[in-house]
């Protein structure tokens, strides 16, 4: 029983850590704004076309797309917006991440 209650705690760690959203994705980003420009640049880096990790603030919109303004997702209720990033990948396509609280 000891061996399997260690195991899962040496595991948890190394587990967690390559969730995206575990410091990978936002690093230190306090604000909505930095988070948005944090996950944007990580999906341009890689290619990823969808949201990673949890929302930023209430509601979060991703888009992605060869106009330096992609569309992205917005709440249907009235909210304010946190944050909005853009960053243009190498091959040259836009990733856009939207906050709103």
């Amino acid at each position: 029983m000891r061996q399997i209650i260690l195991l899962a705690f040496l595991c948890s760690p190394v587990l967690a850590g390559n969730l995206p959203y575990y410091g990978s994705v936002w690093q230190n980003a306090q604000t909505d704004q930095d988070r948005c420009e944090a996950e944007a640049r990580y999906m341009a880096e890689r290619g990823i076309r969808g949201h990673v990790g949890p929302n930023i603030g209430g509601f979060e919109g991703v888009g992605w797309g060869f106009s330096p303004s992609p569309a992205t997702c917005t709440p249907r209720r009235g909210m304010r917006l946190t944050g909005d990033a853009v960053v243009r990948s190498g091959n040259g396509s836009y990733y856009r991440v939207r906050s709103w609280r």
